[in-house]
């Protein structure tokens, strides 16, 4: 590492005392050459200790030391240059989105609210190189645009971002490593990466789009590769068994260039036996359907034809919560799910996206309303807090406990031919569940759902913490599935792969959540926008009129105030001086009056007319600012009743 590097870590877990508030944490995470408060209290308690020894001992005055370095800390102090700490404060906590919950205590917040602090206050140390590892576990599909939409703000603005002052002339670039199954992300934010498979580490340029291209193009070439090794030892084994007599020292090398070829062969057929035929492509649509047909791990059911699996018709369920439960998730929702129908739910952690599946696998029941099954119907819900498995037995006795063989797909198949297509292997299935990382439990849980066999799949976040190859296996089966599949997920990538249609919450409306269907992810989130900037547009036109109403009561309440100080200014003679001030402050409150319902007009057209967030702030501070000195020249007042 290059000398004075500035490195920031993004942990998967958070560690903050949680009895803070945002706006501490993100303070005590400044870079102490940053937090300009924090030296000038440092320099002025050193004075201040400095000055009392001069009391104790008023001979110090002349002596020179001590006059010395008191003329050195006036110095420093003076010197003291930057952004203020409270600036740039108030920057983290509006990059972050955190304004709202600034003053939250840390255990309140909700996981994505958790996750965006810790982000902010990692990049508070103004780093030069941040590691984050898997940053978007577990956030809302919102979030994680917010998430990449301030990554590429860190990389152009650099030192700026907070405010920071650089004494270089050009903003220091920033450099980002990320480890992430969100191939969206990849996509959207890295231009190399880095794979790490079977002990081996190849660098590829570009994207997760270009990364995908250069992948299919080096397996082909892999395999053109092992089969001309396997050519080339065939002639080399030839030639060792033939017994030929004439060996001598000159052939020792061609000996010992087969057997290295055998132990490379044999290197290469094992990785290559390892590898999955799981697709590697960005687009839809793949470029190699050359999987194995008993790769599956969802059975396909041809046969349902177009009967309504389960009908929801005016449910409506109310926040699982009992202080809650007077606030309703969903009102008179009507949803179908047929066959070959995948549904997924898109919203924000918290939004009541697990409570409608739990209604409808029948764990709770609606307020109102009606949820239907067809007598085929066979649900297989798969259960983020993975409550299905048994943590303290091995896989294998979770899979199969009563033997070595699963029924599967019409037919019983060995459990080491099952396991294999979720990507263990024949050291894993004595392992106990809970030795099992976070990715390798979801597969478990994945393989032992599959085992029901049901035609309707009711997946809560089934995409959390699996690795990218059984993501494009599950993406893979799921298109393949003939029955109906309900869905919720952050993975944006696999939500637009996967789903014929999209769920979506769009906000609260006058304490209603609102709730659309869409063709795709991308109609969705264009819907959710659309639907927030008419909101906001509501609420800001709602504030300015109850503020004008406030207003215009104030300057009723000042004029009839004025009247009053006149008539009893009349009733005792004031003195010139008095006279005179009482003129000019009854000519500055006219004045005022007259300029503050002008600039509240002129507030209202800019927010009719949609302008920048910008103009209507710096117009709606200035009339903030007039009228405090309206208050001021009121109480001004006072004297001279």
């Amino acid at each position: 590492m290059r000398n004075q590097i500035r490195i920031a870590f993004i942990d998967q877990k958070i560690n903050f005392d949680e009895n803070l508030t945002v706006e501490q944490i993100l303070r005590q995470s400044i870079a102490p050459e940053y937090d300009t408060d924090s030296q000038i209290q440092k320099i002025e308690q050193e004075l201040l200790q400095h000055e009392s020894l001069s009391e104790k001992k008023p001979e110090l005055f002349e002596d020179e030391k001590w006059l010395e370095k008191y003329t050195d800390l006036n110095i420093k102090l003076s010197e003291v240059n930057g952004t203020p700490t409270s600036n740039i404060i108030q920057s983290a906590l509006k990059s972050g989105n955190l304004n709202e919950i600034a003053q939250n205590y840390f255990k309140n917040l909700s996981g994505g609210q958790q996750k965006r602090v810790q982000i902010v206050a990692a990049l508070l140390k103004n780093p030069n190189l941040i590691f984050m590892d898997e940053p978007t576990n577990h956030l809302d599909v919102q979030t994680v645009e917010w998430l990449e939409e301030f990554l590429l703000q860190v990389v152009e603005q650099g030192f700026s971002l907070f405010g920071f002052k650089s004494t270089q002339k050009e903003i220091e670039p920033v450099a980002y490593v990320i480890i992430s199954h969100d191939r969206a992300l990849l996509d959207t934010l890295v231009n190399k990466i880095l794979e790490v498979e079977y002990g081996e580490a190849k660098q590829f340029e570009g994207n997760y789009e270009a990364y995908s291209q250069l992948k299919l193009e080096s397996v082909l070439v892999e395999e053109k590769t092992r089969s001309k090794m396997a050519n080339t030892m065939r002639r080399e084994l030839e030639w060792l068994r033939s017994g030929t007599k004439a060996r001598t020292t000159k052939q020792t090398a061609r000996i010992e260039r087969a057997k290295a070829l055998d132990k490379n062969l044999i290197s290469k057929e094992k990785r290559a036996a390892l590898n999955k035929n799981a697709e590697v492509t960005f687009s839809a649509q793949m470029l190699s359907e050359q999987r194995d047909k008993d790769d599956n791990i969802v059975v396909s059911h041809h046969n349902l034809g177009n009967q309504e699996l389960i009908q929801l018709k005016s449910v409506t369920l109310s926040h699982p919560s009992s202080s809650k439960s007077e606030l309703h998730l969903f009102q008179n929702l009507n949803l179908l799910i047929k066959p070959r129908m995948r549904i997924a739910i898109l919203g924000p952690n918290g939004c009541g996206k697990s409570t409608l599946l739990n209604a409808i696998v029948q764990k709770t029941k609606p307020q109102t309303g009606e949820i239907k099954y067809h007598e085929l119907t066979h649900i297989s819900y798969f259960d983020q807090k993975r409550n299905h498995i048994n943590y303290n037995e091995t896989i294998r006795k979770n899979i199969a406990p009563e033997g070595d063989n699963v029924f599967f797909a019409g037919k019983y198949i060995h459990i080491m031919s099952y396991l294999d297509r979720f990507l263990f292997y024949k050291f894993d299935v004595n392992r106990t569940v809970s030795e099992l990382s976070g990715g390798e439990q979801a597969r478990l849980l994945l393989a032992k759902l599959m085992l029901e066999q049901g035609n309707v799949l009711i997946l809560d976040e089934p995409t959390n913490d699996l690795d990218i190859p059984t993501l494009q296996v599950l993406e893979k089966n799921l298109l393949d599935f003939g029955g109906g599949v309900l869905f919720t997920s952050h993975d944006r990538y696999f939500m637009q792969r996967v789903a014929t249609s999209v769920l979506t919450y769009l906000g609260e409306e006058n304490n209603k959540a609102q709730w659309g269907m869409f063709a795709d992810l991308n109609q969705a989130l264009e819907h959710i926008e659309l639907f927030q900037e008419a909101l906001h547009k509501k609420q800001r036109q709602k504030k300015f009129h109850a503020t004008s109403v406030a207003s215009i009561a104030n300057v009723q309440i000042q004029q009839s105030n004025v009247q009053a100080q006149k008539e009893d200014n009349k009733k005792r003679k004031l003195s010139f001086k008095e006279q005179k001030e009482f003129e000019l402050l009854e000519k500055r409150i006219f004045e005022l009056e007259e300029q503050i319902p002008l600039l509240s007009a002129e507030l209202e057209t800019l927010y009719s007319q949609g302008k920048s967030l910008q103009e209507t702030t710096c117009l709606s501070e200035e009339i903030n600012k007039l009228q405090g000195e309206l208050n001021s020249c009121m109480t001004k007042w006072e004297r001279f009743i």
